[in-house]
C-alpha cells in the first residue's frame, strides 16, 4: 500500500520499543503502515504520498490517551462562571460580583473551578462573605474536583437547606457550632441543591465540537469518559452516541458508565441482551462499570487510615459501607464488566482492592483489568497488592502540579505515600495518565509528565520526590498505558505498524530538554485515525 502521509526526520518514541532519531512514520488510510528510519519509510512514498519533513529536534510521539476526564462535565463547566484562576479571595468575590450585576435579580449563578488550596487565604469563602458579594441571587459554586459545593444563604433558602436537615447518606452539610449550615456542602449533600439549579441549556454538538478542538491542541486523541450518565442520566449515552460515534468529532471515547447507564448495562448484560447504544467501534468503546468509594482531599472527604495533618479528627469517610461496595463489585465483576472505582485515601484504596479481591476469590477472571481512579495515597504494602491482583492504577499526576495544596494536607505518616507513582510503578502496577479534566486550570499532558518527573508543584515546591518516575515511564503512562487501561493496547498507544494513525508531533524532544521545562513544548500537528485534526 502506498502511503497517503508520511512524517519524516524526527525523533520517534514507538512506546513499544526504543526512541529512534531521524526516523519516520508512513501512514495509509486510518493505520501506520511502518515506522522506522527516514530513508527506509520515505522510499515508500509514491507520486500521491504527501511527505512531511520535520526539523531534527521535533519528537514523533502516540497521540496522548487521557485515561480519566469528563468530556460532558467540561462542556458543561464552559458555560458557567469560571473560577480556575482565581488566586485569592478578593478575586473570586469580585468575579461572582461582576457576574451578578449582569444577570437580572433571582438568576441563578452557577460557578466552577474554585480551589480554596490555589488561593492566598486557604479557605473557603465564608457564607457571609458569599452573601455580601451576591445578596441577590441564588449561588451555588462547585469545587474544582466536583465533590464540594458552596452556597450562598438565598440559595440555602431555595433549597430548603435549613439546621434541621439531617445529613443525607454519604454526605455532609457543614454546619457553624449552632447547628446552622455554613456555605459548605460535602459530597452527596450536593444534590440536595444540585436539583433545584435553574440551568440554561447546552448545544452539545457545538460544545463536543469546541472541546475537541482543545484536546486536539493538546495532543490529546484518546479519552476515558470517568462518568458517562453523572450528567443527564441516560442522556448522556445519546449525547456520545451522536456525537463520538463514527469519527464525527476526531476523539476516541473509552466509556465508564455511572449511574442510570452503568444500570442499564448491568441490566442487559445480565438478561444476556445486547444493545445498540453500547456496541463498540472504532470510536466509542463500552465495558466499565464506574463506583465511587471516598471524595477528595482538598474537600477533606478522602478517606485516610490518619487524620488529615490539617484538620485534627478528621480522616475523611468513605460514601458507602464496604459491604455495599462488595456487593456492587461482585454484581458487575461476575456479569463480565471490567471495574473502575475511585478510590483517593489510602483507606478508600485498601477498601477497593478488598473488594477486587472477594470478587476474584468468588469468580475468578483472567484480564479482567479493574482499574482504582486517582490513588492519591497509598500506604505500605497497598503498591505490592496491587501487583498481586492485577489491578490498573489510573493516576492523574498533573494533580502534583495543580493541586499542592491537597496533597501537603496529608499528615507525616502518610506525606510519604502522596502521589506514590514511583511505588506503584516499582511493584510492576501498569499505570494509566490523565487529568480529570475539567477540575484542573489546565489538561496539557505535557505538564503532567513534567510533574511526574519532577514532582514539582506550581508554586515551586517539591512533592515526595522519591516517588518520581522516569520519562520514558511517564510518556508510557499517557499513551500506552492508557490504551491498556481501556482494552485497546493492540490498536492504540503506540506506533506500530497496524496500530491506529493517532499522532502527535512535538517541537521539542522531551528527553533532551530539562525535565522542567517539558511544558514549555508545543504540540504542532495532531492526527487522529490518519487525519490532520490540528495544525499549528
Amino acid at each position: 500500500m502506498i502511503p497517503d502521509t508520511i512524517l519524516s526526520g524526527a525523533t520517534i518514541y514507538p512506546m513499544v520499543t526504543a526512541p529512534m532519531t531521524c526516523g519516520a512514520i508512513a501512514i495509509g488510510g486510518d493505520r501506520i503502515l511502518a515506522a522506522g528510519p527516514a530513508d527506509d519509510i520515505e522510499a515508500l512514498a509514491g507520486a500521491s504520498t504527501r511527505t512531511v519533513r520535520l526539523p531534527s529536534e521535533y519528537a514523533i510521539i502516540p497521540a496522548f490517551h487521557d485515561s480519566h476526564q469528563h468530556l460532558l462535565s467540561y462542556v458543561r463547566s464552559r458555560t458557567r462562571v469560571a473560577l480556575w484562576d482565581t488566586t485569592s479571595i478578593a478575586a473570586l468575590l469580585e468575579r461572582l460580583r461582576a457576574e451578578a450585576m449582569r444577570r437580572p435579580p433571582g438568576e441563578w449563578i452557577v460557578a466552577v473551578g474554585h480551589d480554596q488550596g490555589r488561593l492566598t487565604e486557604r479557605r473557603h469563602p465564608t457564607r457571609a462573605e458569599l452573601d455580601a458579594a451576591v445578596p441577590g441571587h441564588p449561588l451555588l459554586i462547585y469545587r474544582a474536583c466536583n465533590h464540594v459545593a458552596l452556597a450562598n444563604s438565598v440559595a440555602l433558602t431555595r433549597t430548603g437547606i435549613t439546621a434541621a436537615t439531617p445529613d443525607p447518606p454519604g454526605g455532609r452539610i457543614e454546619r457553624d457550632s449552632d447547628g446552622s449550615p455554613t456555605s459548605v456542602l460535602l459530597e452527596a449533600a450536593m444534590a440536595l441543591a444540585m436539583h433545584v439549579v435553574e440551568a440554561p441549556s447546552i448545544d452539545w454538538r457545538a460544545g463536543v465540537q469546541d472541546a475537541a478542538r482543545e484536546y486536539h491542541k493538546r495532543g490529546i486523541v484518546a479519552i476515558g469518559e470517568a462518568a458517562l450518565g453523572h450528567i443527564a442520566g441516560l442522556h448522556d449515552l445519546k449525547i456520545v452516541n451522536d456525537l463520538i460515534r463514527d469519527g464525527g468529532t476526531g476523539l476516541r471515547m473509552y466509556a465508564l458508565a455511572y449511574g442510570a447507564v452503568a444500570e442499564a448495562m448491568l441490566q442487559a448484560a445480565e438478561a444476556g441482551e445486547s444493545q445498540e447504544s453500547w456496541h463498540n467501534d472504532a470510536w466509542l468503546r463500552f465495558g466499565a462499570i464506574k463506583y465511587f468509594a471516598d471524595g477528595t482531599l482538598g474537600g477533606g472527604t478522602a478517606w485516610l487510615s490518619e487524620g488529615y495533618g490539617d484538620e485534627p479528627g478528621n480522616s475523611g469517610f468513605p460514601l458507602v459501607p464496604a459491604e455495599e461496595l462488595d456487593v456492587r463489585v461482585l454484581r458487575a465483576h461476575r456479569a463480565g464488566f471490567q471495574v473502575a472505582i475511585h478510590a483517593i485515601g489510602d483507606a478508600a484504596v485498601a477498601m477497593a482492592l478488598d473488594a477486587y479481591e472477594r470478587a476474584l476469590t468468588a469468580y475468578p477472571r483472567a484480564n479482567h483489568r479493574h482499574r482504582i481512579e486517582h490513588v492519591e495515597v497509598v500506604h505500605a504494602g497497598l503498591p505490592e497488592r496491587f501487583a498481586r491482583l492485577e489491578v490498573i492504577a489510573a493516576i492523574q499526576s498533573c494533580f502534583t502540579w495543580w493541586e499542592e495544596g491537597d496533597v501537603t494536607r496529608l499528615g507525616p505518616g502518610l506525606a510519604p505515600w502522596g502521589h506514590a507513582w514511583g511505588a506503584l510503578q516499582r511493584a510492576g502496577v501498569i499505570l494509566a495518565n490523565g487529568s480529570d479534566n475539567p477540575v484542573l486550570p489546565d489538561f496539557a499532558p505535557l505538564q503532567g509528565i513534567a510533574a511526574a518527573v519532577t514532582r514539582k508543584a506550581h508554586n515551586g515546591r517539591t512533592i515526595a520526590a522519591h516517588q518520581a518516575i522516569g520519562l520514558i515511564d511517564a510518556l508510557r503512562s499517557y499513551t500506552w498505558g492508557s490504551a491498556y487501561a481501556a482494552f485497546a493496547e493492540h490498536e492504540q498507544g503506540a506506533l506500530a505498524p497496524g496500530m491506529y494513525a493517532d499522532i502527535a508531533v512535538l517541537d521539542g524532544d522531551p528527553l533532551t530538554v530539562e525535565p522542567e521545562r517539558i511544558p514549555e513544548i508545543s504540540v504542532v500537528m495532531t492526527i487522529a485515525g490518519g487525519k490532520i485534526m490540528y495544525e499549528q
